[in-house]
């Protein structure tokens, strides 16, 4: 038999080896799993995961602690920004999706496209990151106001805390200064906070506000009314701050609106 064809017959041998070992690999997962959820003693899904027709479909899990269960969301890909699409199972710790308000449509504003200076908070346009976290929005709230008040008592020179007068149906309104920047012209570093509270003066919501950026954006958490699991991180321009009730509601509308449910894990 001539070298040739004993070459040829290797190779053909070695591509069949590789196209059965990525076949096995494949029927093993089919999902594309994290190994750490397939390998020997770890927790694999208790049930199969179907992907959602025109979606990008995500496994949400909680970030280094396993809560046993893991959220499987269908998120339609108009959503998000084309160069990440895909049909495949995405394994994330969160996930991030852009609206535009007021109709939440997931479609980027076409008079944003020429406007580099943006960075996306212009003429409506909204970002929800999703992420798994036990603890509810109210308790991170509490603890980062418990943090701002320790930095305001210290009395921190490279701090200056300004209260405000309050608007919008807020009920607190202060500014977090940074004097020696602001010496050099720059007040680019302030924050400005808007808090209300429940019927029981407990903060309910805490909106963090960059006032002196190029493009002035607001965040705020809250979690989702349909999957209580899910922590909602929402930001949006400034312009839109007085209409901060509808911005949340129609956000946790359209994220409820997208098909989800909750897959618990279990050990091989």
């Amino acid at each position: 038999m001539s070298k040739k064809l004993w070459t040829a017959i290797i190779s053909l041998f070695v591509i069949l080896l590789t196209l059965f070992l990525l076949l096995s690999k494949w029927a093993r997962n089919p999902y594309g799993l994290e190994p750490e959820r397939l390998g020997p003693g770890r927790k694999k899904l208790s049930q199969a995961v179907t992907i959602e027709p025109n979606a990008k479909n995500y496994l949400l899990h909680e970030y280094l602690n396993d809560p046993g269960y893991v959220i499987h969301i269908a998120l339609p890909n108009h959503y998000i920004h084309p160069s990440n699409t895909t049909q495949k199972i995405s394994n994330t710790y969160g996930l991030s999706a852009q609206m535009y308000y007021p109709g939440m449509n997931g479609k980027f504003h076409e008079e944003n496209k020429h406007l580099p200076e943006c960075n996306g908070w212009c003429n409506g346009n909204v970002s929800a990151y999703l992420q798994i976290d036990r603890r509810n929005a109210r308790t991170i709230t509490l603890e980062k106001l418990e943090r701002l008040a320790r930095d305001r008592g210290n009395k921190d020179r490279l701090l200056s805390f300004e209260d405000l007068e309050p608007i919008f149906d807020f009920d607190q309104r202060f500014q977090v200064r940074y004097p020696e920047i602001e010496k050099k012209g720059d007040k680019s570093s302030t924050d400005e906070h808007f808090i209300k509270k429940d019927k029981k003066g407990i903060p309910e919501y805490l909106f963090e506000c960059s006032p002196y950026v190029p493009s002035p954006s607001c965040s705020v958490i809250f979690n989702s009314s349909s999957r209580s699991e899910l922590l909602v991180e929402l930001t949006f321009s400034m312009d839109l701050l007085g209409e901060w009730k509808q911005v949340i509601d129609a956000a946790d509308k359209q994220i409820s609106s997208w098909p989800s449910k909750k897959i618990e894990t279990i050990k091989q």
